[in-house]
């Protein structure tokens, strides 16, 4: 077990609050790095140990209303130092999320945050009211996170996330429909002021926000000259962005005080502790969670001493 450092003020390991809800740890998996949820149930390391021991929260694949097939492939590039994807919220829409997916969870009893997204904002409160018809008797269902800044949708995405008004309306859409589960807002690392998007998520009611997502990259195949990636840039994630992220979390809880879910090059608790460093009350883990099934789980682990 790590030893708790002198400056942080709580237990890394333990539950916490957040908004109307006490989750069971800080070290969740990020949206669409390992699946819906249910992706390694089976899975077993040589220890015993599985791959949700300890973790706070499984953030869902993001949901759109329509299923998605996504971008054409190739959608994921190792670019070394980080990972390029293009998924494009591939994604089995909300019937099928609704009927077939929150009963596995509930039945598995997997604490999670569905992801969603919208292409306006009154379609965030839309899919917040089905989820909480369908799941409001699921006592491990925290909340949804809203996507607002995808970067590989042509209707929506990066841009839709950039206007704060945009933001603060789509969250005052989510948080009409609930009463005791969190509204997060995953914000966009590329715009001027990331701290005036958390602003606006604050004034539209949001219990906090998710930051960083993706940064805009690509990367070019020397043979063609031409992108790797089809739709030619994509969302450029991994170790390489976490400075970046630690700065952006920095802004936030500087100057709007919004609580803050770190994400963006976690690959160790020591890069945890960084963000909880900079004021973030939890982690999400995900391109290492991709490389790893058991990296978020290991985090926690060492959080907890298990």
């Amino acid at each position: 077990m790590m030893r708790r450092p002198d400056w942080l003020p709580f237990d890394p390991g333990g539950e916490f609050r957040l908004g109307p809800r006490v989750l069971p740890g800080r070290v969740w998996t990020a949206s669409g790095c390992f699946g819906y949820g249910l992706t390694g149930r089976d899975i077993k390391a040589s220890d015993g140990g599985s791959p949700f021991d300890g973790l706070g929260a499984v953030v869902t694949k993001t949901i759109t209303t329509s299923p998605r097939q996504g971008n054409p492939p190739p959608r994921i590039w190792d670019a070394g130092s980080g990972a390029l994807n293009s998924i494009g919220l591939e994604n089995v829409g909300l019937d099928r999320f609704v009927d077939e997916i929150i009963p596995a969870l509930r039945q598995d009893r997997v604490p999670f945050v569905a992801s969603i997204a919208g292409t306006r904002p009154g379609e965030f409160g839309d899919m917040t009211r089905r989820l909480v018809a369908a799941a409001a008797d699921c006592e491990h269902w925290h909340g949804v996170e809203l996507n607002l800044s995808c970067p590989n949708v042509a209707h929506g995405g990066v841009d839709f996330g950039r206007r704060p008004e945009t933001v603060r309306d789509c969250v005052e859409a989510a948080v009409a429909e609930v009463t005791d589960r969190i509204v997060l807002a995953k914000l966009t690392p590329n715009v001027a002021s990331i701290a005036e998007l958390a602003t606006a998520a604050a004034d539209g009611g949001a219990h906090g926000v998710t930051a960083i997502n993706t940064l805009l990259g690509m990367d070019i195949d020397l043979a063609t000259g031409q992108p790797v990636l089809p739709l030619r840039r994509g969302g450029y994630s991994g170790p390489a962005i976490l400075p970046v992220a630690l700065a952006k979390v920095d802004e936030i809880v500087r100057e709007s005080g919004l609580p803050v879910v770190g994400v963006g090059g976690i690959g160790s608790a020591e890069d945890a502790l960084k963000f909880f460093a900079v004021g973030a009350v939890a982690v999400q883990v995900g391109t290492s969670q991709m490389n790893d099934p058991f990296s978020a789980a290991g985090i926690a682990g060492v959080f907890n001493g298990s």
